[in-house]
């Protein structure tokens, strides 16, 4: 029943209000104005939770708000544009919940017509150019898990799951972890659950813009139960844990370094590519405003996006959102345009990447931006 707040700058933690009954197995989600909705978990009595609850500073826990449906334990929730959390997954059936009215409705049926159990889904990057048109990849998932992938598109008037392009192996409890460049890199989990002689160790990157998946080399340490992927400052993404056997821990990490850290000599042998910088950007932004970046490389910059500090467990990342920025350069900086609103980029802390012309991108800038609401 328990909650509490961390606090960075002290590093201590205060207990607040609990909630109305026990939440093992939770999604949290936090939403445009900063409040907190989590739903589902075991309570005290080992029965999942299906109500929904909402956290407000200041002022604590909202009542209860019951679903006439039992989620899954960590379900893949994901906030939308217009303000709506939707649900995709493990179970067959995608929802909508209003945060507004406090109802859920039904939105469309996957493809694939078993649960993805412990399969992952990502919200693609959300950009100006396409009017942050709200689209959802799901993968993977299942025992025996499966290869397949399907795409929704939640700006479309009536929106359907479509099949996407497979992956190289089928994955339960897998990872899928958005790029500095907005691409998705799927790594690990395997065939059967928590067996390491079916691990998946290939790992996939997928393109939205093209919706095709690509040879991303292959880890060296199965990624079963338990193990975490997360974007760094640098680029690189993190792998670590895995779980094959109760009280038996993978101890070993790894580093990936995606193929927009590496360019060519004149040989054709791959050689680190040069990065473009960062010199200075302040260390909040207010949303639908501007601000500066201090670059060297302003002339040769091609996009600039918020990505969302991760918070993964169980085959999904319940923080990762990749919002990408409008701006006009000039001579050693841009003028940036913030997010309109947090239903777009809901308030928090999100590393600031620059992509130069080449696909290359900066080190995000080692204090991460925080839009607020205002």
């Amino acid at each position: 029943l328990k909650s509490a707040i961390y606090n960075p700058a002290t590093n201590a933690f205060t207990n607040v209000q609990n909630m109305a009954h026990g939440r093992w197995y939770p999604t949290v989600t936090t939403l445009g104005d900063g409040r907190v909705m989590t739903f589902s978990g075991l309570d005290e009595n080992g029965n999942t939770n299906s109500t929904v609850e909402i956290y407000t500073v200041g002022s604590g826990w909202s009542g209860p708000y019951a679903a006439s449906w039992t989620p899954p334990l960590y379900p893949r929730m994901h906030l939308l544009p217009n303000g709506k959390v939707f649900y995709s997954g493990s179970t067959t059936t995608s929802r909508l919940f209003n945060p507004s009215t406090q109802t859920w409705t039904t939105v469309a049926t996957t493809k694939y017509s078993n649960s993805r159990t412990y399969g992952t889904s990502v919200l693609l990057p959300l950009t100006p150019a396409n009017n942050y048109d709200p689209r959802v990849l799901i993968l993977g998932g299942g025992n025996p898990s499966t290869a397949t992938t399907e795409l929704i598109d939640l700006g479309a008037a009536t929106p359907t799951w479509n099949w996407g392009p497979n992956m190289s192996q089928p994955r339960i409890e897998m990872s899928a972890t958005i790029l500095a460049d907005g691409k998705v890199l799927a790594t690990g989990g395997s065939l059967n659950d928590e067996d390491t002689t079916t691990a998946s160790l290939n790992a996939d990157l997928y393109d939205p813009a093209t919706n095709t998946f690509s040879s991303a080399g292959a880890n060296s340490y199965a990624r079963l139960y338990h193990s975490v992927s997360l974007l760094l400052p640098d680029g690189t993404v993190w792998l670590a844990g895995g779980n094959p056997q109760r009280g038996t821990y993978e101890q070993n990490m790894e580093i990936y370094q995606p193929p927009y850290l590496f360019t060519k000599d004149s040989s054709g042998n791959p050689i680190p590519a040069t990065r473009p910088s960062i010199s200075s950007s302040p260390a909040s932004v207010s949303y639908g405003n501007s601000f500066t970046v201090q670059t060297p490389d302003a002339a040769n910059i091609a996009s600039v996006a918020l990505i969302r500090n991760g918070a993964a467990t169980h085959a999904f990342d319940m923080d990762q959102r990749f919002v990408g920025l409008s701006f006009t350069s000039s001579s050693g900086a841009l003028t940036v345009t913030a997010p309109p609103n947090g239903n777009i980029a809901p308030p928090g802390y999100y590393m600031l990447f620059l992509v130069d012309s080449s696909g290359v991108p900066s080190v995000a800038r080692g204090r991460p931006s925080a839009p607020v609401s205002g």
